[in-house]
This record gives C-alpha cells, structure tokens and sequence, in this order.
C-alpha cells in the first residue's frame, strides 16, 4: 500500500446537498471518516441527518449535488444495492426486518445479498453475527416479531454486519431503550467497532454519543454547525442554541 493510499479517507462526503423543491434537507455538508473511527452525528429534530444517511447509501435517493466516495472511488451514482456491496450498510429508525423469518433467517438473508457470500460462507457469517451482538442462541430461531425491543436493535445491527460492511450507518439505535438497554449498545458498539468496522452514528441520547465517539459533528437546518472532538463541540454556543439549550452547561 502506498503512502498515498494510506492518506485517503474510507468515506469522503463532499459539499453534498439534497434538494426537495425548495426545501434544502441537507445544505452543503463535506466531511471525511477514516477508517477505524466512529463518527457521531448529532442536531435537533429535521435538521438533516437521516436524509444524509440516505443520500450516503442510496435509499431510498441520491444526492441532489455533491460526491460520496468511499476509499476514493466514488459511489454517489451507485445503485443502492451497489453502494450496500461496496461495503456501505445502514439501519434504519423503524424496524425493517422481516418479521415472520426468524432472526438467524434475516442475517442469513442479509449475508447472501449484501454479502454476496454462499450458502455456507452465509450461514456462518450469520452466526457470527449474532454471537458478536450478544443475541441469546435460544433467541435464534424465534420470528422476529417476537423479540423485545433490544434483541430487535441486536438483530437489525447483526443483519447489517453480517454483509461485512467498510462503514456502518446507524440511524438513532438507541430509541426506545431504557438506561440499562442503552449500556448494552454502547458494549455492541464497541463490539462491533472493535471487529474492523468504521462506524457513523446518529443519536439523540448525547451520553452514547460521547461515550462511543472519536469526534462529533452537528447538524442544524441541513447544515454542518459544529465538528471536532465531542467535548468540545457540545460546549459551542452555536451547538447549546440549536440542540442543548440549558443542558449543554451540564455537560
């Protein structure tokens, strides 16, 4: 690998902007992600962040403007299940798996498509993939219908690793956890950190977010206000008047 290969971000979004008529979602947003951080994502509600995550990966829209590159091929005119096989892979807010297949069912789906792997190399991507988010063995075989809200946030991540993403989106996978539900996703992200994957996190609970990430960036009105190290850019008076209001002077 050359001097110049190890200089390049694995994800590279530059002056990106989705346009709904008039309405500017995300407004000229450029950052880099190198491989091995976690990126935390935060802002007010509507300011953006889920429609960049969308614009990054595909689905359901591309960008209006703008570059996505990843290792410095770009991928902005990908198909999403391109963009997703390239290594790009997310989760959504709402629950999106398959509900009457049970859950090594759906991460066995998700390694054969996104993975691209055989039967046996998916089968065992699968199982990987739940051993490495903690979801009880015995829990396996049930309909994903019928797991809590915890063990459905295990599977949804399961199912996204086990296609053996460069970077993994996660959009808000801490909604509708308790306190001690959210110490257990911040342990499956180190986890999941730990295994190789580059991660972009997007959360409203700012303790997971300073807890997990290497650096932090803010979204206001579709538009970056502040990014650097987390500490730091929650004490910005630009970020305690659009997100924190009172609570950035406790933190």
């Amino acid at each position: 690998m050359t001097q110049a290969s190890h200089d390049i971000p694995l994800l590279e979004v530059r002056n990106v902007t989705r346009r709904f008529g008039a309405l500017l979602a995300v407004n000229d947003v450029s950052f880099t992600v190198r491989q091995g951080e976690v990126l935390g994502i935060a802002g007010p509600n509507g300011s953006g962040k889920s429609t960049l995550f969308n614009v990054i990966t595909g689905i359901p829209f591309p960008p209006s403007a703008g570059e996505v590159l990843l290792a410095g091929q770009p991928i902005h005119q990908m198909r999403p299940h391109q963009i997703s096989r390239a290594g790009v892979l997310r989760t959504f807010q709402k629950d999106a798996e398959f509900a009457t297949l049970s859950a090594f069912e759906n991460v066995y789906a998700s390694a054969v498509y996104c993975g691209q792997m055989s039967r046996d190399a998916a089968q065992a991507a699968a199982r990987q993939a739940l051993a490495d988010v903690a979801l009880p063995q015995e829990r396996h075989g049930q309909a994903a219908s019928n797991l809590s809200v915890f063990e459905r946030k295990q599977l949804m991540i399961a199912s996204a690793i086990a296609g053996r993403p460069k970077v993994l989106l996660l959009d808000e996978p801490a909604a509708g956890l308790t306190k001690p539900e959210i110490s257990g996703l911040s342990n499956l992200i180190h986890t999941v950190h730990g295994r190789g994957v580059t991660i972009l996190l997007i959360e409203h609970v700012l303790p997971l977010l300073l807890k997990v990430s290497h650096h932090l960036m803010v979204l206001n009105q579709g538009a970056v206000i502040a990014a650097g190290a987390p500490q730091d850019v929650v004490r910005s008076p630009q970020v305690v008047e659009a997100y924190l209001g009172k609570r950035g002077a406790e933190l």
